[in-house]
């Protein structure tokens, strides 16, 4: 055989393949990586070339090449690699997961360039099936699989895993509340991880779907690198569109101005909303939390609570949230104490006393809902606390919007250097991407309430006015 021969040359070709994944997907895959896929590539690369404990996560819009290059081709290269091993191949349900693994087999089987790069590769044809597949391998007691695909909601039981790609761990349908979110969440951590060996690699991409979604998880681990990769870059003006021949800047621009929202986060990744986020920025004050009493004094702040209640024990209920806040003189509500936590009725009750007497609260608003009432009902029976139901109408994005001018003008003031300020910062200016509506809520009863007050030096301080007879 000549060296300069086409065999030679294909065969040359092949033992790239195996090598680059490059040349993997430009060989046996038929495609050259977008400019977009050029960083996945590369990271992914480095996975092949020293795959052990490496964690990658790649954020993407939809239609953006995924499946083709990381589900499917990513996973064949690997699994060509390291026949020996064994992967888990995860989507949103176990159907899709199923049709990744088929396009898989069908590489294995049906591709020439698949097999010129990998000719040891073969199929164990007594278990060739879509949600599991086997290789021929030397080690034939071992039981296991060397592809297992499903959803991410399924249970991977007495399999070890010694890679795993999960491919769109969410959808429309199981990102619609955030108890399936975290449903995807939960079957990893408890089914899923549990089954990684010590040196296991993991790759996901995804589009976002909500800041709480599975990437959002993943993302807050140890050791993961982070690739996102924006529809549209750039600044106003000289915007520029991530995939040009595939999806022009004017697409984009249209696709924006229809469904900002959805645009903010599937396109561009932001789990803050975009253009669409409703509070943008919280005031500050600089007193610490010990010091905020003598600004209470200070001030003659009139004291109040807000709380936003649910008071089942099971973690996949809301949180109750209070806000405690005072009005000065000129309307401002200093934001004072913030409580979050889940408790039973008795532990609730507890709260909102112990909160009302620490401050000296004038009034305890509490929202007049299905968990509220029952709280409201016994602070009035067995407390001599001024507990007062309130009720609203309209939806609780409503609310938020009406909140935001508040915020906004510095006219609600936070304490900066609280121990809970981080994380209320984040639940408001995430919202109503955070999967949670608490803090929001209960933020607005209190602001609600309090503005429609007077406060006492309006009366008290009043220039006296005289006549003088002559």
């Amino acid at each position: 055989m000549n060296a300069g021969s086409p065999t030679e040359q294909v065969l040359e070709r092949g033992r790239l393949a195996h090598k680059d994944f490059r040349e993997f997907c430009r060989f046996v895959l038929n495609i050259n990586p977008a400019p977009h896929q050029e960083t996945w590539v590369e990271a992914l690369q480095e996975i092949g070339d020293d795959p052990y404990g490496k964690k990658l996560v790649i954020v993407a819009p939809p239609g953006s090449g995924k499946t083709q290059l990381v589900g499917v081709g990513f996973t064949a290269w690997m699994l060509g690699r390291s026949p020996q091993r064994h992967y888990g191949l995860l989507s949103y349900a176990d159907t899709v997961g199923w049709s990744r693994s088929f396009a898989i087999r069908n590489l294995i089987e049906h591709e020439r360039a698949y097999r010129i790069t990998f000719p040891e590769v073969k199929p164990e044809r007594k278990r060739w099936g879509n949600s599991e597949f086997q290789l021929q391998r030397d080690d034939l007691g071992d039981p296991h699989p060397t592809l297992r695909a499903g959803g991410t909601t399924s249970a991977v039981v007495a399999y070890r895993l010694n890679g795993l790609v999960i491919d769109d761990p969410h959808d429309q349908k199981n990102s619609a509340t955030k108890a399936l979110l975290d449903k995807a969440w939960e079957n990893y951590e408890q089914a899923i991880s549990t089954r990684l060996t010590s040196d296991a690699w993991e790759v996901v991409i995804g589009t976002r779907w909500s800041d709480v979604d599975f990437i959002g998880h993943k993302i807050k681990q140890r050791g993961v690198k982070v690739i996102h990769t924006k529809a549209v870059t750039g600044a106003k003006g000289a915007e520029k569109a991530y995939w040009e021949e595939a999806y022009p800047l004017d697409f984009l621009v249209e696709k924006r101005y229809q469904s900002p929202a959805l645009f903010a986060m599937q396109y561009m990744g932001d789990t803050k909303g975009g253009e669409t986020q409703i509070i943008r920025r919280l005031a500050t004050y600089d007193e610490s939390e010990e010091a905020i009493p003598q600004l209470v004094r200070r001030l003659g702040l009139v004291t109040a609570s807000g709380w936003d209640t649910a008071f089942k024990e099971r973690e996949q209920n809301d949180f109750t949230v209070g806000y405690v806040g005072g009005m000065d003189k000129y309307g401002r509500i200093y934001i004072l104490d913030r409580v979050k936590g889940r408790w039973g009725l008795p532990e609730l009750l507890d709260e909102i006393i112990d909160s009302a007497i620490n401050w000296g609260q004038f009034a305890v608003w509490v929202e007049d809902a299905a968990s509220g009432t029952p709280a409201v009902q016994t602070l009035m029976a067995q407390s001599m606390l001024p507990v007062e139901a309130v009720t609203y109408r309209g939806g609780k994005m409503s609310r938020v919007n009406a909140l935001a001018p508040f915020v906004h003008g510095g006219h609600v003031l936070f304490p900066k250097h609280a121990s809970w300020f981080k994380d209320c910062e984040y639940q408001l200016t995430h919202y109503p991407n955070t999967g949670n509506d608490d803090d929001p809520d209960a933020l607005f009863i209190l602001v609600d309430n309090l503005i429609k007050l007077r406060h006492p030096s309006s009366t008290t301080d009043r220039p006296r006015v005289s006549l003088q007879m002559r």
